[in-house]
């Protein structure tokens, strides 16, 4: 397929998948055909305000005539409709994780490599104007071999207790550490090799939520350098921001420190720093880093050019989280190797 409007099926209808039929929608190159969802009315609400058709059926969705499909369901529910839709001969978008099990994420990936299908997974970080400058740094040389790292990405406690209706499938672990995990390996060019994690659990317990507080995890990499992950759903929501993130990398002759959320401080009937992902709408169209990354998956389908961010990077991603896992349980060191099965 080369210079084509590409047919698309979405896959989640609820705040993320919004987020898909916003980019999707206002793109030239994408026309959305279908949504699916398995709660029929959130189906046929997001269909009915993007002009499309909708269904309950991901059977339905399978033998529709959509090039490419984008997948936005919770972060437990990635593998089923990855696995159908490339069964079908679809080329498929899916949300970070790629999966919540290495066994999963491996199945989806060498689905999509045996079938030639264009798999990846919507790390949208790597859009992210900050972080791409950081990687232009990185690519120039300027700060020579990586030594080592800090990124933390945290949540208020609103997000596991308001937000989210599934939280107890998941955690800060499956929902917050793959932006990070990704965009570190991404930056340090070089794959993880040995994990060790401590954790602590409790608050969210309390309130019937069956998942971590917060997480730190050391990585090692190839070269021996090393990077520290942080992240908590536990932030008060008296926080300035849903979210509090940020990211230090330093090599053997230069080093950055990036500060995302919060970027922008208002004062005005209270002291605020507004979410960096909220929808924008300017000179007709809406903007925002979370959109580029589905566009240019559909860029991918309509030029027939594998996408970065693909299978294999959502593997690697998914096995740092579950050597982190494993060795919160255990109360040791994992290697990388062990949890991939090597």
């Amino acid at each position: 397929m080369t210079h084509e409007t590409v047919k698309i099926g979405i896959i989640g209808a609820g705040l993320w998948g919004t987020n898909h039929a916003l980019a999707l929608t206002t793109y030239s190159r994408s026309t959305v055909l279908l949504i699916c969802d398995c709660d029929e009315g959130r189906a046929r609400t997001l269909a009915q305000r993007f002009g499309c058709a909708w269904t309950t059926s991901l059977d339905q969705l399978a033998s529709s005539d959509v090039d490419a499909v984008t997948i936005a369901t919770p972060d437990h529910l990635h593998a089923e409709p990855t696995l159908a839709m490339l069964r079908a001969g679809k080329h498929v978008l899916v949300e970070k994780p790629l999966a919540t099990s290495v066994s999963e994420a491996l199945a989806m990936t060498e689905a999509a490599e045996a079938s030639g299908l264009k798999l990846m997974v919507d790390f949208h970080a790597r859009w992210h104007p900050l972080f791409m400058s950081a990687k232009g740094y990185v690519e120039r040389g300027e700060l020579g071999a990586p030594v080592m790292a800090y990124a933390r990405l945290s949540d208020t406690i609103h997000v596991p207790t308001e937000m989210l209706n599934w939280s107890g499938h998941s955690g800060p672990e499956w929902f917050l550490f793959p932006h990070t995990m990704d965009v570190v390996r991404w930056l340090f060019g070089r794959n993880p090799v040995e994990v060790y994690a401590k954790g602590y659990r409790g608050v969210l317990e309390s309130r019937g939520i069956e998942c971590w507080d917060a997480i730190q995890t050391m990585i090692e990499f190839e070269g021996r350098a090393f990077c520290t992950f942080e992240t908590s759903w536990i932030l008060p929501n008296s926080y300035s921001n849903v979210v509090d993130n940020r990211l230090s990398i330093s090599g053997e002759t230069g080093g950055l420190e990036l500060k995302n959320e919060p970027s922008l401080w208002a004062f005005t009937d209270r002291f605020h720093t507004p979410f960096s992902s909220t929808s924008v709408t300017r000179y007709g169209k809406v903007w925002g880093y979370q959109y580029e990354s589905i566009r240019y998956f559909v860029d991918c389908v309509a030029d027939d050019v594998m996408p970065e961010a693909g299978g294999r990077d959502g593997v690697m991603v998914t096995a740092m989280i579950a050597a982190t896992l494993t060795s919160l349980a255990e109360r040791r060191p994992v290697t990388i190797a062990e949890v991939l099965g090597g």
